[in-house]
């Protein structure tokens, strides 16, 4: 790898060199014999049933009944909430995870000792997997969306609560699930296995919260929607972190655990 100085500035040939060297870890990583691990799937069957189930009584009891109250709500909440649902938007997430893995790169290879270039490296880990996941669940969101072609509220009173278009590409018919709930909770989920274990990671949840909340009031959504939106978000975060987990990449995953364990620190 490159020697630079702590003290140099970053130059493009050190910036591909830490992205090969990064990339070459990663690679040695993945090659390895996968850690055993518990099997999940009677977990994971478990959970679907009652997912489903849940997501079935919900949209009987409140579908329907949200959507309208959603349409008579005041125009200055329906503004307000607008701009919060924007930050489910899942390009800032990656923005932002992409911005701190390029410069954990950095830092790491101008690090002047070994654990200093530990540590960067095991941000630069973190932040790939928060890649991860937002590409995996993004990727997932809309393969489900266009598969089951749900109407949206705004067309309740043409087709009601439980249209479904199977196969359609239209915007108006991908309703189930809600993609800005996917990605902030994926991002909620990612974020809270790295909270050191004196700070609470519910404060991640309750920022995804008012962004799912909006997807009901400003009408793009039902609740069923947003709930299973919430289902996949974990569910991605999980899923991402164990495979990651037994190569041994950002996590580490110990006998029949179900959660894997981060890796490193970076305090």
């Amino acid at each position: 790898m490159t020697d630079v100085s702590a003290t140099d500035p970053p130059t493009h040939a050190g910036a591909f060199a830490a992205a090969r060297s990064l990339w070459s870890d990663l690679a040695a990583h993945w090659r390895r014999p996968r850690a055993p691990g518990a099997p999940l799937w009677p977990l994971w069957l478990a959970l679907a049933v009652l997912g489903f189930a849940m997501l079935d009584d919900v949209s009987l009891a409140f579908d329907a009944e949200e959507a309208h109250s959603a349409a008579r709500l005041d125009s200055g909440i329906v503004d307000v909430f607008q701009i919060v649902t924007r930050a489910g938007q899942s390009d800032w997430l990656f923005a932002c995870s992409i911005l701190t893995l390029i410069y954990a790169l950095y830092r790491r290879d101008a690090a002047a000792s070994r654990l200093a270039r530990a540590r960067y490296g095991v941000l630069a880990s973190r932040a790939f997997y928060l890649i991860s996941v937002q590409a995996f669940s993004g990727l997932l969101s809309q393969v489900i969306k266009h598969l089951v072609g749900r109407a949206r509220p705004r067309l309740i009173d043409e087709l009601g609560p439980w249209h479904f278009d199977l196969f359609s590409l239209k915007a108006v018919l991908a309703s189930f699930p809600s993609g800005h709930t996917i990605s902030v909770f994926a991002a909620a989920a990612s974020l809270s296995f790295f909270v050191p274990p004196k700070w609470s990671a519910a404060v991640f949840f309750a920022l995804a919260l008012p962004v799912a909340a909006s997807r009901l009031i400003i009408g793009a959504h039902y609740p069923s929607d947003v709930l299973a939106g919430v289902f996949i978000g974990l569910g991605s975060a999980l899923a991402v972190a164990r495979v990651f987990a037994r190569r041994k990449i950002a996590f580490t995953l110990e006998g029949d655990a179900v959660l894997p364990e981060p890796r490193g620190n970076v305090l």
